[in-house]
C-alpha cells in the first residue's frame, strides 16, 4: 500500500466491477459483484505466455460499445464530460483503514526509537557508538 501523497493505492489484489450507468466499485479479488455487476479483470498472462487466444477485432468492437453504453450519461457526453470516479468496497475500504493504521503506528514508534539518544561506551580506542 502506498501513502504518498501523489499517490495512494490499496492493499490486496483487486478487482473492478461495472453497473450500468453507475461508477465502477474496486472491490477485493473474490468479493461478489454488486447487483448488476459484472468484472472487469481478467487474467489474459500467466508465467509471460497468454492464457489463451486473443479478441477479435469484432469481439473487441462489441466490448468497446457495451463499455461506452454502461457509462454514465455524463461521461459520455462529446462536450464537458465527466468522468466517472470509481468507488471502494466496503471490505476494500476497511482493509486500506486497517493497514493505514497500522504502517502509521509503525512509522511512529520507529520515529519514537530514533529520536532516543545514542549511548556510547569507552573502548581502547576510544568511544564506540553501542
Amino acid at each position: 500500500m502506498k501513502l504518498s501523497s501523489a499517490k495512494v493505492t490499496a492493499p490486496g489484489p483487486k478487482q473492478v466491477f461495472r453497473r450500468p450507468g453507475c461508477a465502477d466499485v474496486i472491490a477485493l479479488a473474490g468479493e461478489r459483484p454488486p447487483d448488476g455487476g459484472r468484472p472487469l479483470l481478467e487474467t489474459v498472462m500467466r508465467d509471460g505466455r497468454r492464457t489463451g487466444p486473443g479478441p477479435t477485432l469484432d469481439q473487441c468492437r462489441e466490448r468497446l460499445t457495451a463499455d461506452l453504453q454502461d457509462l454514465p450519461p455524463a461521461a459520455r457526453r462529446i462536450r464537458a464530460p465527466v468522468a466517472p470516479r470509481a468507488a471502494p468496497s466496503e471490505r476494500l475500504g476497511a482493509l486500506a483503514a486497517r493497514v493505514r493504521r497500522r504502517i502509521e503506528e509503525r512509522t511512529t514508534a520507529a520515529s519514537a526509537r530514533s529520536t532516543v539518544p545514542e549511548r556510547t561506551v569507552s573502548g581502547p580506542r576510544g568511544p564506540a557508538p553501542r
